[in-house]
């Protein structure tokens, strides 16, 4: 491998970091964007079913077009003259396909499907993405829903019920 191939799969390596650094929370808990300055109404209930289940990943611009970037750029240091140029064409399709799939798959999350009986006599199904600490059958929660549907459960000791 040359020092141009080199310097090119660093730099891929190096985006790819920082991409996924960029998704860590800190240690607090992440809610949804549609959450922040909305009024929520709070359903208490009880947890009778729980399963963990896949929520699909996204693939944006973001992932074609880096990916295409980066495969015309690795393309471009094999052969030359025409051979250069197509191989940077060919490298920069095959380049855009990969990184929509590595996106995809970087954005996929672990989620916990439940199933919980409200106060009310109502029942509802909530996914969202896999929390510590996981929720069980018979635990208690508030399930907290936007004017738009919106959703999450969280244990119920975090709600002002307890204050």
């Amino acid at each position: 491998m040359d020092t141009k191939t080199k310097s090119i799969s660093g730099a891929l390596a190096a985006l790819l970091l920082i991409f996924i650094s960029g998704c860590a929370s800190g240690g607090y808990e992440t809610v949804p964007n549609s959450s922040a300055g909305t009024t929520q109404s709070i359903d208490l209930g009880t947890v009778v079913a729980t399963r963990t289940v896949k929520v699909e990943g996204e693939s944006s611009q973001l992932g074609l077009y880096g990916g295409g970037v980066m495969g015309s750029a690795i393309g471009s240091t094999i052969g030359g003259g025409d051979g250069r140029v197509l191989a940077s064409a060919g490298g920069a399709v095959v380049g855009a396909i990969v990184g929509k799939k590595i996106e995809k798959a970087l954005t996929t999350k672990l989620a916990q499907e439940m199933t919980i009986e409200l106060d009310d006599g109502r029942t509802v199904v909530v996914v969202q993405e896999l929390k510590d600490p996981e929720f069980y059958s018979g635990d208690r929660v508030s399930v907290l829903q936007t004017r738009n549907g919106d959703a999450r459960v969280r244990h119920e000791d975090y709600t002002t019920a307890q204050y």
